[in-house]
C-alpha cells in the first residue's frame, strides 16, 4: 500500500511539473528570458559613451491568445525620464521563427511605472495600439538557451525625416539582453544609434 502511495506521488508531483498549459515551450521561453528588470550598470561604467539605462518587460493580458508584453525603457538614475513605452507581442511564426511586433500606446505616460502593477492596462482597448508595417523582429533559436532577431533589411521605415530606414538586432540569452537599433539615411549611412555595438543588458530582478 505504502509503494502505491509513493507511485501515486510521484505521478502527482510530475504532472505538476509538466505545465501543461504551455502549448509552445519554446516561444514560453523567449518571453521567459525577455521579462524582468534589466540595467546596463557594467557596461555604462567601462564605456561612457552608453547611457546608464534600465529595461523593465512585464507580461500583461495573460488571458489573451500569445503572449503580450509591457516594455519600458528610461534613464537608470530617472526613471521618469523614459525613453520609450511599448506593448510587445510575441508569436510563433513557423517551426524555426519567432516574431516580437511593437505597438505604441496612447497616452503612454499614463501608464508610467505600470511594471509594478499591469492591473493599468485592464482597461486599455487592444484596438487603439498602433504597429508599424516592417518593423517586426524575426527570432530564430541559436542554441539551448540563445535566440537572435533582427528587422528585415530596409523594410523597417522611419518617421523622422533624414532617416530612411532602422535596422534592429537583438541576442537574448539567460539573464542577459543585447539591442542593436541603427538608422540609415537614403545613401545607406548610419546617422542614428551607437556605431560601436549594442547596448547590453543584465537582469537584476526576475
Amino acid at each position: 500500500m505504502l509503494k502505491l502511495l509513493r507511485i501515486v506521488l510521484v505521478f502527482l508531483l510530475l504532472s505538476a511539473c509538466s505545465s501543461p498549459h504551455v502549448k509552445d515551450p519554446e516561444l514560453h521561453e523567449l518571453v521567459s528570458l525577455m521579462v524582468g528588470e534589466f540595467s546596463n550598470e557594467k557596461q555604462s561604467k567601462i564605456d561612457t559613451g552608453f547611457a546608464h539605462l534600465k529595461l523593465k518587460n512585464t507580461r500583461i493580458w495573460k488571458d489573451k491568445p500569445s503572449y503580450w508584453v509591457y516594455s519600458e525603457l528610461s534613464e537608470a538614475e530617472n526613471e521618469e525620464s523614459v525613453q520609450s513605452q511599448r506593448i510587445i507581442n510575441y508569436q510563433r511564426l513557423d517551426s524555426l521563427t519567432f516574431t516580437s511586433t511593437n505597438y505604441t500606446i496612447p497616452d503612454a505616460k499614463k501608464y508610467l511605472g505600470s511594471f509594478y502593477d499591469t492591473k493599468a492596462f485592464d482597461t486599455l482597448d487592444i484596438d487603439l495600439l498602433e504597429t508599424r508595417e516592417g518593423c517586426v523582429v524575426y527570432f530564430k533559436k541559436k542554441t539551448s538557451t540563445i535566440y537572435f532577431g533582427k528587422t528585415d533589411n530596409h523594410s523597417c521605415s522611419s518617421r523622422i525625416d533624414y532617416i530612411d530606414y532602422i535596422k534592429s538586432n537583438f541576442v537574448v540569452s539567460k539573464d542577459n539582453i543585447s539591442v542593436w537599433i541603427r538608422g540609415y539615411n537614403r545613401k545607406g549611412k548610419q546617422v542614428l544609434g551607437k556605431i560601436n555595438g549594442p547596448y547590453k543588458y543584465k537582469r537584476i530582478i526576475e
